[in-house]
């Protein structure tokens, strides 16, 4: 006991060492920024910042943007007892309505002496620099250039670029401000106090209400494309400045916690959860222990956050995350002997989920099911025959299995379970022996990931003089029987019903329309409105052994770009004519589609109406009757 105890503390304490190092290099920095910014809360905004928002009612009251200069002009003269002005507004280039506006718009910024700052912009691809025009180059200018974290978040501020202070500090008249440093946000957008432009463009607003108040004129509305992404959610760029602003101005930064601090804290981290381990043995209550840990070190960092310093939140649930679960993996191996020798003995022939239940329960290593609702997966490579028949038998064998290990891999990562093997064929279904509510898009989601990993396979194939290879697959989603299927002796965890042969026939139609993937209406429902998923309306058919009509889907499989769009509307419009049995117009169609491309459905409507033509049934429905499976 003492020595596991001692293991224990050491793979603690390597845990520890490692996410410090982690902590040291910033591996997990971008994520605990993201983490950062749900600690932002929206609070009482500065009461002497304004914002002129140059908004969607401003440039329908006032006009087509660009303004005249000498709106600015008029605007600016109601701002004469502002402690400092901001104008976000690039004057680059002389007025579009000659000299006289320039001069009135110059006349207005030399009222306010040094008190004004217009923007300058570093074209950072360029490498140039636009400046205000010439006519205003002694009216005080300062940078709007914004640091985009990769993410494309704006979370810091530089106060200096070359020869030029940022448009916050300029704008804040304040001195001692660190070179870098992150924004204090007030709120989400608008917290800032707003006025629309044209409110004070008209007079509708006393002067006294700009009364040493700092004012920044700025772009809010859509049209003109000045917002950006913050912790708070997307602003306009005048709003990211005033917030910079109020943070120089109550010196309210946000600091890191210096690292001296932050490694002690990462090793109680991990040590708390070793105590944990060694005094609470329930299970359930080591897990609240833990929850108990994670809440309280979340709860810190809040109240450390609100004081303006950021402690390495992330790494320390990671120390804490980490250590638990290795240390209660430590502890599950080596004291629960009976779970280990049921897993090890049944891992090779059951999937892990269904493991974790008889680990649960072990009478469920018996006979029996119960009635559920899964989606059923089929999948078949196409033309395996003929490759098999000219492969070699090492050769076919190391194919195989490199196929089936990536579908597999991908059905498991989609949180679905393998129940066979069929040759090539493949069969998972999804929804058992855990229920899962996604269970129809996690399958199409599966498909997808099939449908790009395939392509891969190929091209690594063809590189190997392998041929490449094709495959189809049917989904349907339904109500089954599930559980423990076989002998006495030797059973298998499976799924049986009338469900079950009709996802086997959907893989199978496949071949006659030429396409990848279709799915039942039943499972086509259940991914209704998700915008990941492009269905197309295949056909209503009745299969051998099925009397009552089914309607197919196809799932596009292939990037869903404009062409493909063209090509789905003419099919689409092809199937209405089908339908009404206008055969001509239906092929007409049907051409129009493949004009945009290869298209199997298309292909073989046309086929079908062909037939049709020269056969007309006598009481046609729209319904397509297949003979065989």
């Amino acid at each position: 006991m003492a020595r596991e105890r001692l293991i224990g503390l050491i793979v603690a304490l390597a845990v520890g060492a490692l996410v410090s190092l982690a902590y040291f290099y910033g591996s997990f920095d971008a994520w605990q920024d993201k983490l950062l910014d749900r600690f932002f809360v929206t609070r009482a905004p500065p009461n002497d910042l304004l914002i002129l928002a140059i908004d969607d009612e401003s440039i329908h009251a006032i006009g087509n943007w660009p303004w005249r200069r000498e709106v600015f002009a008029q605007t600016l003269s109601r701002l004469s007892g502002a402690r400092a002005v901001g104008v976000d507004v690039a004057f680059a280039e002389g007025s579009l309505y000659g000299p006289a506006d320039d001069a009135a718009l110059l006349a207005a910024l030399k009222t306010f002496k040094e008190k004004v700052v217009l923007p300058v912009q570093f074209d950072d691809r360029g490498g140039k620099v636009t400046l205000p025009y010439s006519l205003f180059e002694d009216i005080p200018a300062a940078f709007v250039n914004v640091r985009l974290d990769s993410d494309g978040i704006v979370r810091t501020v530089a106060t200096m670029r070359g020869d030029y202070e940022s448009f916050a500090k300029k704008i804040a008249r304040v001195s001692d401000v660190p070179g870098v440093f992150r924004i204090n946000y007030a709120g989400h957008a608008k917290t800032i106090p707003t006025i629309p432009f044209v409110d004070v463009s008209q007079g509708k607003i006393l002067a006294s209400v700009f009364k040493n108040k700092t004012v920044f004129i700025g772009v809010t509305a859509n049209d003109l494309h000045d917002t950006i992404g913050t912790p708070l959610g997307v602003m306009p760029g005048v709003e990211v400045h005033a917030n910079a602003v109020a943070t120089i101005q109550s010196g309210a930064y946000l600091k890191d916690a210096p690292r001296g601090a932050a490694i002690p804290l990462i090793l109680l981290a991990v040590l708390l959860p070793y105590a944990a381990i060694r005094f609470i043995k329930r299970f359930s209550l080591l897990i609240g222990a833990f929850a108990v840990v994670l809440a309280v070190l979340i709860f810190s960092a809040l109240v450390a956050f609100s004081s303006g310093m950021i402690i390495p939140v992330l790494y320390l649930l990671f120390a804490e995350i980490l250590s638990g679960g290795v240390l209660v993996a430590f502890q599950y191996f080596t004291e629960s002997k009976e779970k280990k020798f049921i897993r090890t003995t049944f891992s090779f022939y059951l999937m892990p989920e269904v493991i974790d239940e008889i680990l649960k329960d072990p009478e469920k290593l018996r006979l029996g099911g119960e009635k559920r609702k899964v989606t059923i997966f089929f999948s078949d490579i196409r033309g395996f025959t003929a490759i098999s028949e000219n492969m070699p038998a090492e050769a076919l064998t190391k194919f195989i299995n490199e196929y089936l290990t990536a579908m597999t891999d991908i059905v498991m990562e989609h949180n679905g379970l393998v129940d066979k093997y069929i040759g090539d064929a493949v069969m998972a279904f999804w929804g058992a022996p855990i229920e899962n509510k996604e269970q129809a898009k996690d399958a199409c989601r599966a498909v997808l990931a099939m449908s790009a990993k395939l392509k891969e396979l190929n091209a690594k194939w063809a590189a190997e003089g392998v041929p490449s290879i094709g495959i189809g697959v049917g989904l349907n989603t339904g109500e089954v029987v599930v559980g423990n299927m076989g002998s006495e002796k030797r059973f298998n965890y499976t799924i049986m019903g009338d469900e079950v042969n009709f996802g086997s026939r959907l893989e199978g139609l496949n071949k006659a329309y030429g396409t990848q993937c279709i799915v039942s209406e039943s499972t086509a429902r259940e991914l209704s409105g998700d915008p990941l998923f492009t269905l197309r309306k295949l056909d209503l058919v009745t299969v051998k052994g099925k009397k009552e009509p089914k309607k197919l889907f196809e799932l596009i499989t292939a990037p869903v770009t404009d062409t493909l769009k063209k090509q789905l509307a003419h099919f689409a419009s092809g199937r209405v004519a089908y339908n009404a049995g206008a055969w001509d117009e239906a092929i007409s169609h049907f051409k129009k589609a493949l004009a945009f491309g290869a298209d199997g459905p298309s292909t073989a409507f046309i086929e079908r109406c062909e037939d049709l033509k020269a056969n007309p049934p006598s009481n046609w429905n729209g319904v397509y009757e297949f003979k065989t499976k």
